[in-house]
């Protein structure tokens, strides 16, 4: 459980700024219509995939099977392919040169604990 909890609340915190912050939703037909770029994007491009990836990974430690783990760490090769392929070319799209500097700044998935701002 020790890694379920931080990832459920990094989830609903990047939940909430794409409502408050993006003015849209993490659904893609209700895109977000603002970059998001502080809170837990400064430290990861991906942070709701980050907590999903805490949350699966953690369920399956707690079960204690390593089959579980396996397919918990499925999630997040799934998601940053599909991310690299299609939802960056959308957001460099949607957003320009203000996403490609993001981009070049902010890690893809994995939080760099220190930024550089």
């Amino acid at each position: 459980m020790l890694l379920v909890f931080p990832g459920l609340l990094l989830v609903e915190w990047t939940v909430k700024l794409q409502f408050s912050m993006g003015e849209g939703t993490p659904i893609p037909i209700v895109a977000t219509r603002r970059l998001i770029t502080e809170g837990p994007y400064s430290y990861s491009r991906n942070p709701m995939a980050t907590g999903t990836t805490l949350v699966y990974v953690g369920v399956a430690v707690w079960v204690g099977s390593l089959s579980a783990v396996a397919l918990a760490l499925i999630y997040p090769t799934a998601i940053a392919v599909y991310t690299k392929l299609f939802e960056e070319k959308e957001l460099e799209r949607r957003f320009g040169s203000e996403y490609l500097e993001y981009k070049k700044r902010t890690p893809f998935v994995i939080p760099r604990l220190l930024r550089r701002d």
